[in-house]
């Protein structure tokens, strides 16, 4: 079996790298059991889980597919990403029928439209943190996928944002990718009010 490669930097509030934090990786099901972590693709050699970052603050692992809970804690600091896609489909062009992809390369802004594809990949041509506009989810009619297609989010974070006044993208000003191959799908509130 081949497996997925997940990769992570694990940092500080300030920005600064942690090397030695406790990085614990549990699936997204009932119960929520620690995910087996394997050191090469073919999964013949397994690496404790909970593992830990190198001296640059940097971890990875191979794992089955599917969604996790990816929780890295250093100290009284603690990070808590959920439902992370990790798998073999994220890298993948095939797509189910009807659902439309476009490919952002330029250097800036990615903005999206009302009527734009159901999944953006963000893969530009240069490494650089990446604005991410959606339209004003008062005239928006249907949800949007943004992807790292780059994988380097982790150093060049895709930052979201809504148009229109004070609108909320999960509840907040902003909703940042900042894990390699990371994704998000959102939806327009039905008020208008923000994205989930």
């Amino acid at each position: 079996m081949t497996l997925a490669r997940y990769d992570l930097t694990a940092t500080d509030e300030q920005g600064n790298v942690i090397s030695g934090a406790s990085v614990e990786v549990r699936a997204e099901q009932p119960g929520a059991p620690l995910a087996s972590l394997y050191s090469d693709r073919a999964g013949t050699t397994p690496i404790s889980n909970p593992t830990a970052t190198d001296s640059h603050g940097d971890a990875g692992f191979f794992v089955l597919g599917g969604f996790y809970k990816i929780e890295v804690t250093s100290g009284l600091l603690t990070k808590t990403r959920r439902y992370v896609g990790i798998g073999l489909a994220q890298g993948s062009d095939v797509q189910p029928d009807g659902i439309t992809q476009r490919y952002h390369t330029a250097a800036g802004t990615v903005t999206v439209g009302v009527d734009d594809a159901d999944i953006i990949v963000v893969k530009k041509t240069v490494g650089e943190p990446t604005p991410a506009e959606l339209p004003d989810p008062a005239t928006a009619t249907r949800k949007v996928r943004i992807v790292d297609g780059k994988y380097d989010a982790a150093t060049n974070n895709i930052t979201i944002v809504s148009l229109g006044t004070s609108k909320t993208i999960m509840g907040g000003a902003d909703y940042v990718i900042d894990s390699n191959g990371g994704s998000i799908e959102l939806t327009p509130l039905a008020d208008g009010s923000g994205w989930i």
